[in-house]
């Protein structure tokens, strides 16, 4: 009796061996999977980053020239594209600022300005990334 006893007490069982084996299998796939949506995720967080770069490298562009109102496109690399855009600025909800003829400047020297810049990129699944300002201008 001590013998058979000691031969069942020795290693693992067939079934111990396959639980424990689909054990590691699932938690080797939640690893990887892990893994590959914090990849991922890391690139798309490098994509935004450079394209804030570059909108708000246009962006200091177009505050420093003139205020011409207009448009200009360009392209960074085979990924990202811009577009700028200067336009007068109409509010869309009353306003204090403004009366029926625009802007409320006695003198009529200045006028506001838009100032529009957006980046996309990305193949598949575009994405976009904008940045807006408005800013006074002397008028021409």
């Amino acid at each position: 009796m001590l013998s058979s006893s000691r031969r069942r007490e020795k290693g693992f069982s067939l079934l111990e061996v396959i639980v424990a084996l689909a054990i590691l299998g699932i938690c080797v796939t939640v690893v990887l999977q892990i893994m590959s949506s914090v990849s991922t995720a890391a690139r798309v967080t490098d994509d935004y980053a450079q394209a804030l770069a570059i909108a708000e490298t246009q962006m200091a562009l177009l505050i420093a020239q003139e205020n011409h109102a207009g448009t200009d496109t360009g392209k960074v690399g085979d990924q990202y594209r811009w577009r700028s855009r200067i336009s007068e600025y109409k509010p869309s909800t009353d306003n204090r600022l403004f009366n029926n003829n625009g802007f409320i400047d006695p003198e009529n020297v200045y006028r506001p300005y838009h100032y529009n810049v957006e980046v996309t990129w990305g193949g598949y699944r575009k994405r976009k990334l904008e940045l807006s300002t408005i800013r006074l201008g002397v008028t021409q």
